[in-house]
């Protein structure tokens, strides 16, 4: 098991696969009986990646082969987050990998994770494995308090929600053993390998984190209105839409890649939806001859918000990603105002924590569009149960 999640982790931190998408598509490789524990190391590693390589570095004078590097930094996380996992099998299992990558590493390997510790730091950014700039910046932003909570917010092992599919489904369904409700549609999910379970393959439910359902009922789409989800792959918040509007109505779900239209269609297949339009679609710069009644805005961001879903982010994140992203958030917004209805309503949403992605993008928009007006907006939190989404909701005069 160690060895496959050295291997994946090399193909995260080295080669800058997505996680998520690693373990939809390699899991089932795992025993069965060890994929809660897997997914628990492959997680709570990258999570905590920068604190555990610290915990490790001052043990090593030379710069170390890569995947070194990985091994070191996810047998540190397993001797100093794991309780019930023994350390000799940790050592044991770390000592045989490192043969396999140059048997001059054994040695080394055993002599450092027999010396590793935790450390103690008043480093807020380093103890939660954040870039000290990121942290300086949501103090600054949102003050100590909520920067501290949503440091701590990002090494959470968060549980997995579903939406229940209301088109082919009864709550009745759903009362059982590996779901726990929160609030109809929305539950828990309590088992592993939610791709493979029954009800994943036959439409029945989703994965879809409270934060972004929040969003999907934000906008509040109506039975029979006209839709559009200008950057929607891979589609959840689409179908989420569609499902509230009983299947009744029209959406047009755009993205820029053909492949991840392709995402989009399959999904509302797999869930029994036919009023989902996909189309490939640049939405800075799309023309339509029609308006529609609401319109979602769900922007690239630099995903601040959801460090602990996608911990990724961490590894490869640099404050320049924002120069680039700012200015094509607005352009989207700019672009997809002008095929809103009079009367009809605009929802811009982001899941980062940076005002300057966010308020900051409504407050420059109105600036420039006096014939919208904001009527709502929301932040929610990343904390210890969800992750940390931007809503606002605009009406055109």
């Amino acid at each position: 098991m160690r060895k496959w999640i050295w291997k994946a982790l090399d193909e995260v931190v080295n080669k800058k696969v997505y996680s998520n998408l690693y373990l939809r598509n390699h899991l089932q490789e795992v025993d069965e009986k060890d994929r809660a524990l897997a997914t628990r190391i492959f997680y709570g590693t990258i999570q905590n990646y920068r604190y555990c390589k610290e915990c490790w570095s001052k043990y090593v004078k030379n710069k170390l082969n890569p995947k070194m590097d990985v091994l070191l930094t996810m047998s540190t996380y397993q001797l100093l987050f794991l309780d019930k996992v023994p350390s000799y099998a940790i050592v044991n299992d770390a000592v045989n990998i490192a043969k396999k990558i140059n048997v001059k590493y054994a040695g080394l390997t055993n002599a450092v994770l027999h010396k590793v510790k935790a450390i103690e730091t008043d480093n807020v950014a380093l103890k939660y494995s954040l870039p000290d700039w990121l942290y300086k910046m949501w103090v600054s932003q949102y003050g100590q308090e909520k920067a501290l909570v949503m440091a701590s917010a990002s090494v959470n092992i968060l549980p997995m929600y579903v939406r229940r599919n209301a088109l082919r489904t009864r709550e009745a369904d759903f009362d059982l053993e590996p779901f726990v409700c929160v609030q109809d549609p929305l539950y828990i999910y309590t088992g592993n390998d939610y791709f493979h379970h029954d009800y994943y393959q036959k439409g029945y439910m989703s994965a879809q984190d409270e934060g972004s359902f929040a969003i999907a009922k934000f906008v509040d789409p109506k039975e029979n209105e006209r839709i559009l989800d200008c950057c929607a792959a891979p589609g959840t918040k689409t179908m989420a839409m569609a499902e509230r509007m009983h299947n009744q109505g029209h959406i047009d779900s755009y993205d820029l890649h053909a492949h991840r239209k392709e995402l989009i269609e399959s999904d509302a297949k797999r869930l029994g939806i036919d009023i989902v339009h996909a189309g490939v679609q640049d939405a800075t710069t799309f023309k339509s001859y029609v308006l529609y009644d609401r319109v979602l805005c769900d922007v690239p961001c630099s995903g601040y918000g959801v460090l602990s879903r996608k911990p990724d982010i961490k590894l490869h994140m640099v404050p320049e990603d924002m120069d680039s992203l700012i200015p094509l958030q607005y352009s989207i917004l700019n672009n997809v105002c002008q095929y809103v209805k009079v009367g009809g309503v605009l929802v811009y949403s982001t899941c980062t924590m940076n005002k300057k992605e966010n308020e900051k993008q409504i407050e420059k928009f109105l600036k420039t569009h006096e014939e919208f007006s904001l009527v709502d907006e929301k932040t929610i939190f990343s904390d210890t149960r969800q992750d940390g989404f931007y809503m606002a909701k605009l009406v055109r005069k």
